[in-house]
């Protein structure tokens, strides 16, 4: 595994929930030396999953995944 686990801790099942119904906000940057992109990407949990799972991307790299909205 590379990357160190730093917190684990349990939850309740109607937070894992609203988590699973969420919409994602993920930032990617693209370090282009004349003109460096940003770019933000919103994403339900499915589409964050298959994105991710395909994800090779030579020089744009993630920075932050963060909950956009949540579903109640």
């Amino acid at each position: 595994m590379i990357g160190l686990l730093i917190e684990s801790k349990p939850m309740e099942r109607d937070d894992m929930d609203l988590y699973l119904s969420s919409k994602y906000r993920l930032t990617t940057i693209i370090p282009l030396r004349e003109n460096p992109v940003m770019n933000v990407y919103l994403f339900t949990k499915e589409e964050l999953d298959t994105f991710l799972a395909g994800y090779n991307q030579y020089t744009e790299f993630l920075v932050s995944v963060e909950l956009a909205e949540a579903v109640a």
